[in-house]
């Protein structure tokens, strides 16, 4: 199994519930990409990991930089120069062309994971202090002090992992994502995130899926049609909650979201994905039987 390349650790929890869960989702995608890399398919799905990073920080930077002009703090214009660094470094990361792609993508993931665990451990941490402490009012507009029972409404478990890093990285991230929107209608601005949550969970399904369908179509696996259709079958769903989004945004529609791709996701990795999984641990398994018997004198 791969080792995660950004691991989560305590100590980078910054005591803010919908921060800390847009970080998770963030270090889920790095290490989805690394999983990838290790893969050999890291090039694949370089420039959609990219644009997946890029879309997620913005919608974080976007969260912070609120949260920093409602609590006055006074590191304001310093920190918000950092993140401003980090988008023009995604422009970069998108214009350019490099010969050795697989060394590129090595270098983009060990660049984030460096970049967001030191923004994190310095930045983040004092920013969260300072604004705690501070004579502002203490109704966060990031959100309260909220019980992680109640802000976690796609709690991973160990019987939702299929054994494969890639995919079980991939499937962390859009948990981190389901429950990051769903700490901002805690916190009162699911209405005001869920737009550009949504077109984040369709960018990075279409990632997803992706992976899922190449794995299919490699070991021939005998479901991939019916499968497929369900990943189908999500894409238009999302698609019409992004229309009904620009005709009705509200609060309510953000919940039934939320609900909606948790139950889902949690529906289509306990019973599609582990079919899916023991079929082609059992195929390669065989295919690897076979080129041993081939290989032997």
């Amino acid at each position: 199994m791969t080792t995660p390349i950004a691991q989560w650790k305590a100590e980078y929890e910054t005591g803010n519930t919908l921060v800390d869960q847009q970080h998770q989702s963030i270090f889920s995608i790095i290490n989805a990409l690394h999983s990838a890399t290790v893969a050999g398919q890291g090039a694949d799905l370089l420039e959609q990991t990219i644009q997946s990073v890029r879309d997620y920080t913005t919608v974080h930077f976007d969260t912070e930089e609120q949260y920093m002009r409602n609590q006055g703090y006074a590191g304001y214009a310093d920190h918000k120069r950092k993140h401003d660094a980090l988008r023009a470094k995604f422009t970069a990361f998108e214009t350019q062309s490099y010969p050795d792609i697989q060394q590129h993508t090595i270098m983009v993931s060990h660049f984030l994971t460096t970049w967001l665990i030191q923004h994190i451990q310095n930045d983040d941490q004092v920013m969260i202090a300072a604004c705690r402490s501070s004579a502002q009012p203490v109704a966060e507009v990031v959100g309260p002090a909220v019980p992680q029972a109640l802000a976690e409404i796609a709690q991973w478990r160990p019987e939702y992992e299929t054994g494969y890093t890639l995919i079980d990285d991939q499937h962390r991230s859009l948990f981190h994502a389901i429950n990051a929107l769903h700490s901002a209608i805690l916190a009162g601005r699911g209405g005001e995130l869920l737009e550009r949550t949504l077109k984040i969970l369709e960018s990075y399904t279409t990632i997803h899926f992706e992976t899922e369908e190449r794995f299919m179509a490699e070991l021939h696996y005998p479901e991939a049609a019916d499968h497929t259709a369900k990943h189908r079958a999500l894409r238009q769903k999302v698609e019409a909650f992004i229309a009904e989004e620009a005709q009705t945004p509200s609060r309510r529609l953000a919940l039934r979201v939320s609900r909606f791709l948790t139950e889902w996701l949690i529906h289509h990795i306990r019973d599609e994905d582990q079919r899916m999984i023991d079929f082609l641990r059992q195929t390669r398994r065989q295919q690897q039987t076979l080129t041993a018997k081939a290989e032997r004198p």
